[in-house]
């Protein structure tokens, strides 16, 4: 099996994915890693290892239009959400993800974890705040910030690694 590993990562942390995922599966067989571009999509991969950081609870648009330019590939998506770390919301943003794919790929269900947020987001929930200090709202937005300040994390590494292990 021949595999890529795309990826479109604002902070860091799905690049940081990334990196581990390419140290963990069989370097012989990786026939591009790298950012999106023309070069990944004529890459001869029969897998397709694609990450993206979360955006209005999808993938950010430039991993959407490489996405929808894949045709008769296995997608495997992995990502970063800033905001929220539960399950249940990661299935959503990587189902959604999902829809961007084309009928003719094979889609398997991802890998998602928590990554910190721009710096601009953290003065934007100030803002919200100082406007109107009992916001809770921004309070919560606040907190998740300086939550996901630490991630990726080292935990956050090891379940990659459990989960990478099904493609190896």
């Amino acid at each position: 099996m021949k595999h890529s590993i795309v990826f479109s990562s604002m902070t860091g942390n799905t690049a940081a994915l990334a990196d581990r995922l390419h140290t963990l599966l069989p370097e012989e067989s990786c026939v591009y890693f790298g950012e999106t571009s023309r070069e990944a999509l004529d890459a001869d991969a029969d897998v397709v290892f694609v990450g993206f950081w979360t955006d209005k609870g999808s993938c950010d648009s430039k991993t959407r239009v490489f996405l929808k330019k894949l045709n008769d590939k296995t997608v495997v998506l992995f990502g970063t959400a800033g905001l929220g770390s539960d399950p249940e919301y990661f299935k959503e943003i990587l189902k959604t993800a999902a829809a961007d794919v084309p009928v003719s790929n094979t889609v398997i269900p991802g890998f998602m974890c928590q990554g910190r947020m721009a710096p601009e987001a953290k003065a934007k929930f100030e803002a919200h705040l100082t406007a109107n200090p009992e916001d809770a709202a921004s309070k919560k937005l606040l907190a998740e910030y300086d939550i996901a300040a630490c991630h990726p994390n080292e935990e956050d590494f090891k379940a990659l690694d459990a989960w990478s292990q099904a493609f190896i």
